[in-house]
């Protein structure tokens, strides 16, 4: 019976002994529910033992939705890379500086959107395992909302560059609602939003677009009596053009009728000649006259040129000039000899 009671006394201390020994191997894996940080920026993700233990000899291993490839990984004592996932290269870094005492939180440098998300930090020893959950939220505010006028009837606001998905909303000079008639939300390369948004333009003097998502906002406002100035200053330009194009048209024109003239007079101081005797033994005399016609064309010209420009400022023949302009921007680019 003694014998008995001794096997029973011995198997439960047995049994205590490795209760306690259990206990002491078992540990917590704590971090915190959210880290927010600005685009760019370096963030620490932490995480802690609980009670403190040495983990230089544990497996710490941060990964996102999957166990492997992983963000970061430090096993037998060393930082692990062969398995990392691509854009998280050369930018990953655990601090070990309290290793010891159980707290390895992961450094990430230089976020990016695409960094956003759920991180979990898993501990592993040689007799226990443990798991903590961290959300990363990386945050951008997009560029200002620029108003513009698309149409007669319809205004349109944009921004870029957001991170969360951002919110657009219209508001009128008392506060009221507008409606959109058209809204957009689109990703880009990098991981940001943007977003677009047109309303029909209405009777209200000013109106707003605000632009934001749950962390951050920005809003513009403009007047519709720029709006409306912006597209009377376009329409006052067509019209600059249009008149240019028609002075452009009304010069060429007037050149056009002075090659005639000049044609005109030519053909006319040949016929002359060919009216005077042509001595045949002067083949000489000829070329002289030739080349004094040919000489004298300039001298023409300038005289025809001398006698529009009296046209155009003498005020008794300002009405004859312009109701001629047109039959001769006709007529000349129709018949002009181009000589």
């Amino acid at each position: 019976m003694a014998s008995i009671m001794n096997n029973i006394m011995i198997a439960s201390f047995i049994l205590w002994a490795l209760y306690t020994e259990c206990l002491s191997v078992r540990f917590k894996v704590s971090s915190i529910p959210s880290v927010s940080v600005a685009l760019g920026s370096d963030v620490v993700l932490p995480c802690t033992l609980t009670p403190e233990k040495n983990g230089e000899e544990m497996e710490i291993r941060w990964f996102k939705k999957i166990y492997q490839p992983y963000a970061h990984l430090y096993m037998n004592g060393k930082d692990d890379y062969t398995a990392q996932m691509p854009q998280f290269a050369n930018r990953t870094e655990l601090l070990k500086e309290n290793i010891t005492r159980g707290i390895f939180p992961l450094k990430i440098h230089k976020v990016t959107a695409q960094d956003s998300g759920e991180y979990h930090c898993y501990v592993e020893s040689s007799h226990h395992h443990s798991m903590a959950a961290v959300q990363l939220q990386v945050t951008a505010v997009g560029t200002v909302p620029v108003i513009s006028s698309i149409t007669d009837g319809a205004v349109s606001c944009e921004s870029r560059d957001w991170h969360p998905k951002p919110s657009l909303s219209w508001t009128d000079n008392e506060g009221n609602k507008i409606n959109s008639s058209m809204m957009k939300v689109l990703r880009d390369e990098n991981n940001l939003y943007y977003i677009i948004s047109i309303i029909q333009q209405p009777s209200a003097s000013n109106i707003t677009c605000t632009v934001s998502n749950s962390i951050n906002h920005s809003n513009d406002s403009r007047q519709i009596r720029g709006l409306e100035h912006s597209q009377t200053s376009r329409n006052t330009h067509s019209r600059v053009y249009v008149i240019g194009a028609g002075i452009i048209l009304i010069f060429f024109g007037c050149i056009c009728f002075l090659l005639r003239s000049l044609g005109d007079l030519q053909r006319k101081y040949e016929a002359l000649l060919a009216t005077q005797p042509k001595p045949a033994c002067c083949p000489i005399r000829q070329r002289r006259e030739g080349a004094r016609v040919q000489e004298n064309a300039p001298g023409i010209l300038k005289y025809i040129l001398t006698h529009l420009w009296n046209i155009k400022w003498n005020p008794t023949h300002r009405s004859f000039l312009f109701s001629s302009l047109t039959c001769w921007l006709i007529q000349g680019m129709l018949t002009a000899p181009f000589i």
